[in-house]
């Protein structure tokens, strides 16, 4: 059996399809139909209430439905006419205050905006949307909230000018100083800061809300504005800079130099602090200024010891002391130290200043060491005639008495002038004889005469064995020295000096005893040395003289003398060349020492004054 199969095509009904197109094309058109009667109605409907907010539209409580913008004004301003009644009240810290009006700054209902919000009810959005609103208008009703308005600027602006009378910046405290160097405080105050943005903030939420109270009542909020430097700060740095500024004393030993608080004052300025304090400021760099000033006042020069004696005896030690000078670096630093301390409360008023101690040449100790061993080792003795040469012995004497009890340590050298000091007629000296231009004059010089005194001392030291030092002879010979041992000494008017010096080259100290002598109208300068004998001798060679050059003697008349009447005005002297030589040798025999001293002594010729008559004029004719 055989079987055949074919395709079998299935075909959707040609009427069903058909019915869901006329379904379709049904909807569409009625769609179409409904936008076109919307549309129309909206137009029908915008038509009736153009110019007009539509119905159901109200503010708050105020029914807007159908009126014109203006009739909405007046509608809104009729109903809260009360906003602009009322009034601010700002109370100041002294109870005064002051009064802002609702209506000086303009506060009301924000009408304006509120009538065109109104209008634009129904009237924005897509054309559905419209057809909605305006269906539901006139069922629902929309309600606008009522919005209040004021002018900010106005309100800020009064506060500010209410706030601007209780600003004040505070008065800085300080301290001067016077002409008299006294600290005066001036005073400062505090000032007052007003920040009036959160005040205004305050006030402008109360008026914003519909049922803000007709008055409104604030405090302008005032804080102190305290100065950098308060006034108690000032007081408490003057009362640190007179602490500072008290009196100081610089002691050592029995010794005290005070500073004077009105030396201080002046290096006292005041200042703010890195920590925001106030305080006296000293300027430390004129404290080594004032020290070398005070250095007279506080150094000490040493003294050496010096001896004792009775006749030819030394019998015992006055003490010698040691010296000092102020270390002016360390010692500013000690003052600096101080003055800081007294800044934070101390009142301690003496400091020990650091020195730099120098012993004596002769300590006590040494002396009196070699007190008990001491004898005369050489003297010498110089005659001079009294009379207004040597200031009648006074330019002698004088310069011997105060060297007497000199000491010459061991290695130190003795000078003439040095010794002696100043030469002035307030210590007694006179007006004496002196060499100019190798002429004498009796009256040449402050303290003519005083040769003789150096050159017995001069030869008293030569005897000891000493290192002699500075020596020349005088421009002529004079008797009554040694022959080529004289030592003359001047001090001249253009500063030129020449002096007399020796060395004390042993280990022992070396006292100086200086005698005024007088016998009659005979006068006498001695000097004595006394020391530890060393067993030195000393060997003073014959002078040898060479190239005598004979003085001549002449007569000269004058009428400055009565007739007859004769005067000596320059003794004839010859003139030569003198050889010395001096040998010194040690308690062995040893030469410590061979010295030539030369002299070359000028000539001076002899002038005799003889008086002789005035002439006689000649008869009137």
């Amino acid at each position: 059996m055989t079987t055949t199969s074919e395709p079998i095509t299935v075909t959707a009904p040609a009427r069903r399809s058909s019915a869901r197109l006329r379904i379709g094309v049904a909807f569409a058109v009625g769609l179409i139909l409904t936008l076109l009667v919307g549309a129309a109605a909206l137009y029908a409907f915008d038509q009736q209430y153009t110019g007009k907010i539509l119905p159901g539209v109200r503010v708050g409580s105020v029914d807007l439905s159908e009126m014109t913008p203006d009739a909405a004004r007046t509608a809104l301003s009729e109903a809260n006419a009360g906003l602009s009644k009322g009034r601010i009240v700002l109370t100041r810290p002294d109870d005064t205050t002051t009064v802002i009006t609702y209506a000086e700054i303009g506060r009301g209902l924000d009408t304006e905006g509120l009538v065109q919000e109104a209008m634009a009810v129904g009237r924005d959005g897509s054309a559905i949307d419209r057809v909605l609103a305006d269906a539901r208008a006139p069922f629902r009703g929309v309600v606008l909230q009522p919005r209040i308005t004021f002018d900010t600027v106005e309100l800020t602006s009064r506060i500010e000018a209410a706030a601007a009378a209780l600003r004040s910046d505070p008065a800085e405290a300080s301290v001067t100083v016077d002409g008299k160097l006294t600290f005066q405080v001036i005073a400062g105050h505090a000032g007052q800061l007003v920040d009036v943005i959160p005040l205004t903030t305050e006030v402008a939420l109360q008026l914003g809300r519909l049922d803000a109270p007709a008055e409104v009542d604030a405090t302008i909020p005032v804080q102190v504005a305290e100065p950098v430097v308060t006034t108690a700060a000032a007081s408490a740095a003057k009362a640190a800079a007179d602490r500072i500024a008290t009196d100081i004393s610089i002691v050592i030993g029995t010794k005290e130099v005070p500073i004077a608080s009105a030396k201080i004052r002046p290096w006292i300025t005041f200042s703010t602090t890195s920590d925001g304090g106030y305080a006296p400021v000293v300027d430390t760099t004129k404290i080594p200024t004032l020290l070398d000033g005070l250095a007279a006042k506080i150094d000490q020069t040493p003294v050496s010891a010096s001896f004792k004696t009775s006749g030819i005896k030394v019998t015992g030690v006055t003490p010698g002391r040691d010296g000092y000078a102020v270390d002016v670096g360390a010692t500013a630093k000690q003052i600096e130290a101080l003055l800081a301390a007294r800044a934070i409360g101390s009142t301690s008023t003496e400091i020990r200043p650091a020195v730099v101690v120098t012993t004596p040449a002769l300590t006590t100790a040494q002396a009196t060491a070699a007190a008990p061993k001491m004898r005369m080792i050489s003297q010498w003795t110089t005659y001079f005639p009294i009379y207004e040469g040597n200031g009648f012995g006074a330019n002698i004497w004088i310069p011997a008495l105060t060297i007497d009890g000199y000491v010459v340590a061991p290695h130190a050298t003795f000078d003439f002038w040095g010794a002696v000091g100043e030469v002035s007629r307030a210590k007694g000296y006179l007006q004496g004889g002196a060499i100019i231009d190798g002429k004498s004059e009796p009256q040449g010089a402050l303290a003519g005469g005083i040769c003789s005194c150096s050159t017995t001392l001069f030869n008293a030291a030569l005897r000891g064995g000493f290192e002699m030092g500075a020596r020349r002879n005088h421009f002529y010979y004079i008797p009554r020295y040694p022959l080529g041992l004289d030592a003359t000494v001047f001090i001249g008017a253009s500063g030129a000096t020449q002096t007399m010096s020796w060395t004390n080259d042993t280990g022992n100290p070396v006292l100086i005893r200086g005698f005024k002598i007088r016998k009659g109208n005979s006068g006498y300068v001695r000097f004595e040395l006394y020391s530890v004998p060393t067993g030195r001798t000393v060997d003073i060679g014959t002078a040898v003289v060479k190239n005598i050059r004979r003085a001549s003697d002449t007569t000269v008349y004058t009428s400055s003398l009565p007739a007859g009447v004769t005067k000596r005005d320059q003794i004839p002297i010859d003139g030569m060349q003198v050889w010395r030589t001096v040998t010194v040798k040690d308690a062995a025999g040893r030469v410590i020492r061979r010295v030539t001293y030369y002299s070359n002594y000028g000539r001076v010729t002899g002038v005799l004054l003889v008086g002789k008559a005035a002439a006689t004029p000649p008869p009137a004719q």
